[in-house]
């Protein structure tokens, strides 16, 4: 082949990459990421583009990613959901409880899984009730449901950190899958699954449909308040997986540890064009903008910017974001 043929087949294919892109969706999102990447690998003399450092910036948007993919279908909902920390917290207390550690034997291995997945599924499933049922808006609903859970799961562990030993999900975490972070191939599994309900079944059509105008999706016929409390419940699974595989990877177990992921989970969200209005956006959206989130921030600190300037940096990113996809005709309508 000449060199002249493997041009066009270069072109050929960045052709079809970005037809792809357009169709799906997420042509700004691609673009925002090559940009991302483009500034930092000339602003870092090339080290940001480096294998290590993409697998670095892979592993560490694996965990936002699964929070965002489980926040944006209660965002898509035309609500919000606050409650990603409490919930996080309480799993993080039974992580600590069901897997070997300093203070007691305990190790059911990867039945874990299932059970963190559980806990936050229950965790959820309360705040699609009190919103439901109490018909509390859901910022208000949310945050008091994750405040209680908080509050619960820090009695029981008493504050106390708990230094968890090696346990096969910690490897899990920490692994690579030929080079590829585990973590990340996780996140890209869960992404499928979340959009292929989102675009083929019945399930996923109600969610855009009640975010797209709620009273019409009743007088259609939809059961809203069932699909509202499936969406939150399933969100909690996500929170509850994802508190796992932080503690894991963190090695130890305390509710504190999922107290900062609220922030960066939403701005993901955002991003990734998930309009805080409703009715717009998918997982696809939410992951993609978990990892540019992370190129960013992770760009940020290879450049040694300050990390108080990082925070200012990802609040403007945030507001921006939101400024960008949200339909104004909506903000007069809390949910």
């Amino acid at each position: 082949m000449t060199t002249h043929d493997k041009s066009k087949g270069g072109v050929a294919t960045l052709s079809v990459f970005w037809q792809w892109s357009r169709l799906s969706g997420v042509a700004g999102q691609i673009l925002a990421l090559i940009l991302v990447m483009g500034v930092f690998t000339i602003g870092t003399g090339g080290r940001y583009l480096s294998w290590a450092n993409i697998q670095v910036i892979l592993s560490l948007a694996g965990i936002p990613a699964i929070l965002a993919i489980g926040l944006h279908q209660a965002i898509v909902l035309g609500a919000i959901d606050l409650s990603a920390e409490g919930v996080a917290g309480l799993c993080i207390v039974f992580v600590g409880f069901f897997l070997r550690n300093k203070y007691n034997t305990n190790d059911i291995g990867l039945w874990i899984i299932p059970v963190t997945i559980t806990v936050g599924g229950i965790s959820g499933t309360i705040s699609g009730l009190v919103i439901t049922k109490l018909k509390i808006p859901s910022f208000i609903s949310t945050l008091g449901v994750g405040w209680t859970l908080y509050g619960i799961a820090v009695y029981i562990n008493k504050a106390t950190t708990i230094p968890l030993l090696d346990n096969p999900i910690q490897r899990l975490v920490n692994g690579h899958l030929l080079g590829i972070p585990t973590i990340a191939i996780i996140a890209l599994v869960l992404l499928l699954v979340v959009q292929f309900i989102q675009d083929h079944t019945r399930f996923g059509r109600y969610i855009y449909a009640i975010g797209g105008d709620e009273l019409l999706a009743k007088q259609a016929g939809i059961n809203v308040d069932k699909i509202k409390i499936l969406v939150f419940m399933l969100a909690g699974c996500f929170y509850g997986l994802a508190a796992l595989f932080l503690s894991t990877r963190l090695g130890s177990a305390h509710p504190r540890t999922g107290m900062n992921i609220l922030f960066p989970t939403i701005t993901a969200a955002a991003v990734g064009g998930v309009a805080l209005t409703g009715g717009i956006g998918g997982a696809k959206h939410a992951a993609l903008g978990a990892l540019i989130v992370t190129a960013l921030n992770d760009g940020l600190v290879l450049m040694q910017v300050s990390p108080y300037i990082q925070q200012a940096v990802n609040g403007v990113v945030l507001i921006t974001a939101v400024a960008l996809t949200i339909d104004r005709k909506k903000l007069g309508f809390i949910k």
